[in-house]
């Protein structure tokens, strides 16, 4: 199944269409319109904005991590919501960055759009992890703590390493002092994933955040100590 046929199955579960804002020949009002999106649901992640520009632009900002931008749209072509994600090939793991639904769109939607939306994306990242011949563990996410009952029951678990996000994302280096928010850890596992220790799986999950993508130096302490506690986590 292709990723299109992927995204078509989705629209047909739930009337929402996805345009894939990172494609080849993609206009950039896509762009513009995820990037509002964002904006209104996201006001304090304005540092992402920039980083979009240069997906579009230029592409993945690493060759072993494949960036996605998925604008949501009504049957009548309104954008009404996105999902950013990354594939990362080094980890073997599926980054959610963010998803947001405008609230006026939820309640005509089917109860469960957004399990067959990361349903969706995960599918995604497992065939173009399985086209570079890596074989994905699951998808990781920096979730509200107040929303956990929800992603629990799409599939997450929360894991128990004391994690910590800088609260500027990739731009922590331009700020005299480096600041975290207190986001709460989960994973979603694959059936590969699900066969793998968790430690292993959380240890991925982890370095692909904080040293692939925010690139902290490894021996931050808190880095080493997130890590220390996933490479301990029981089976």
């Amino acid at each position: 199944m292709t990723s299109l046929d992927i995204r078509e199955q989705f629209t047909i579960a739930t009337g929402l269409r996805i345009t894939e804002v990172f494609s080849p020949g993609q206009s950039m009002s896509a762009l513009r319109a995820l990037q509002n999106s964002l904006l209104r649901h996201f006001p304090q992640h304005a540092h992402v904005l920039p980083e979009l520009d240069a997906a579009w632009r230029e592409g993945s900002h690493d060759p072993e991590v494949i960036v996605h931008a998925w604008l949501l749209e009504n049957e009548v072509e309104n954008a009404c919501g996105f999902l950013i994600f990354h594939t990362n090939l080094r980890r073997a793991m599926m980054l959610q960055h963010f998803v947001a639904m405008d609230k006026a769109m939820r309640s005509g939607l089917p109860f469960n759009w957004m399990h067959s939306l990361f349903d969706a994306a995960l599918a995604v990242s497992e065939r173009e992890a399985a086209v570079a011949g890596v074989r994905l563990l699951g998808s990781m996410g920096e979730n509200d703590a107040q929303h956990m009952a929800g992603w629990r029951r799409i599939g997450y678990r929360l894991l128990d390493v004391d994690y910590h996000e800088p609260e500027h994302g990739k731009h922590w280096a331009d700020y005299e002092e480096l600041t975290y928010l207190t986001p709460a850890p989960m994973v979603r596992l694959t059936e590969y994933g699900s066969a793998v220790p968790l430690r292993d799986v959380a240890t991925a999950a982890v370095s692909a955040y904080l040293l692939d993508h925010y690139l902290l130096e490894p021996d931050n302490p808190t880095v080493t100590r997130t890590l220390e506690l996933a490479r301990g986590l029981p089976d």
